[in-house]
């Protein structure tokens, strides 16, 4: 129903400055009498249905507009004799009074309206109604057009995700058949294989692997973009999860120089979650903090209070403070030098943040320019979608509460 306002009082004495002031606004001006009797009709509703006042004029609207009688004008229109002001939206009942839509969106019934139906006002006491009625057919129409177009683009993206879908998995295909016999040729299986041919055997693996890697990232980001990401919960122990992540790393630390420490509590803990999920995002996360720091330190803490917090810290280059808005935008890697030289597609941040709300809780970053990053994940200790912050598709400029 429409909204109800404080009554408005309007003089009658003020009724023809009024008018005057309809035409400049492009606003109609009808005011009837107690017994809903045309009092006045302005030359914009005279121009909006073409009846002119003197058509008009000294008829009962009822009878004019059969339409309204029973219906929730004819109700605000008693209650304005009553002493109630109503404010009338489009998006409520469309219009007040069937009046033609306007040239150019023939498309609707009627013209869209806003209208305001409020007491008229003389020594006191109510002596008539006023309606002011103003046209919002245009805005109407823009409104649906932006609808149509947001559905357009949903439909855009959903089109987009399932062909990044399908053609990851039809990719995924060959590429684990090639992993196949890279594993048959070099363990020998089909004949001896000289030293520097198993090198190269290696190496075409290790690119393999690599290709995979990136193809289940996209397929992640796809279902769960999607929802239809699975969950599945069990009891970790989350401890030694954290150390488990750690070893993954420790070659690649020892190779570029790095110090990578664990800080994490001395007894297990224990929390219901999905463990590949959980490994994934700290993965993602450590390599992320690995790819990008190229002397000093990574280090990840867990702390465990009523919820799991994790923070990765590194000593890598930092990120602008105008750049931290963006970081978690899919498909986009802030430095584009650095893109052609660390590699990657941009969504291991984008995933580990929807995986994180699919697990009930959430991913942040701080970072200051030349001084490291930061990256803080927690998990409540039971996950599950039920999650006030486990919708997974939520928007990320509205992120679940403070770690």
């Amino acid at each position: 129903m429409p909204a109800d306002e404080s009554p408005i009082s309007l003089g009658a004495e003020s009724l023809p400055m009024l008018h005057d002031l309809g035409e400049v606004l492009e606003l109609g001006i009808l005011t009837l009498d107690r017994e809903l009797t045309v009092r006045g009709w302005n030359r914009w509703l005279a121009a909006a249905s073409g009846a002119e006042p003197s058509e008009v004029v000294g008829r009962p609207l009822l009878e004019l507009f059969e339409g309204l009688r029973g219906g929730p004008a004819e109700e605000a229109l008693r209650r304005a004799v009553s002493g109630s002001t109503t404010v009338w939206s489009h998006r409520f009942h469309r219009y007040f009074l069937p009046l033609p839509a306007p040239p150019g969106h023939e498309g609707f019934a009627a013209m869209q309206q806003i209208a305001r139906v409020t007491p008229l006002m003389r020594g006191g006491a109510v002596d008539g109604v006023l309606v002011l009625i103003q046209d919002v057919t245009e805005r109407v129409a823009r409104e649906e057009e932006l609808h149509e177009a947001l559905r357009r683009a949903e439909v855009a993206s959903q089109a987009k995700s399932d062909f990044l879908a399908s053609m990851s998995h039809e990719l995924r295909t060959p590429l684990s058949a090639i992993v196949g016999y890279m594993d048959l040729l070099e363990g020998e299986m089909v004949g001896s294989v000289a030293p520097l041919q198993k090198t190269y055997l290696g190496r075409v693996k290790s690119a393999a692997h690599h290709l995979i890697s990136i193809i289940e990232e996209i397929l992640t980001f796809s279902r769960v973009e999607a929802g239809k990401e699975p969950l599945h919960t069990e009891v970790v122990e989350v401890t030694a999860l954290a150390r488990d992540v750690e070893e993954l790393f420790e070659p690649q630390a020892l190779r570029k120089g790095l110090t990578l420490s664990v800080a994490v509590p001395d007894g297990p803990v224990a929390v219901r979650t999905d463990p590949t999920k959980l490994r994934q995002i700290l993965i993602n996360l450590l390599g992320n903090a690995m790819k990008f720091t190229d002397a000093g330190r990574v280090c990840l803490e867990m702390e465990a209070t009523d919820r799991v917090v994790f923070r990765i810290r590194d000593t890598g280059p930092g990120i602008n403070a105008a750049d931290l808005g963006r970081i978690f935008d899919p498909f986009t890697q802030l430095d584009q030098s650095l893109k052609r030289t660390k590699g990657g597609t941009g969504l291991g941040l984008p995933v580990s943040r929807r995986l994180a709300h699919l697990l009930g809780g959430d991913l942040r970053v701080e970072s200051t320019a030349g001084q490291g990053t930061t990256f803080t994940l927690w998990v409540p200790r039971t996950s599950g979608q039920s999650s006030p912050a486990g919708d997974a598709r939520r928007t990320d400029a509205e992120p679940a509460g403070q770690p």
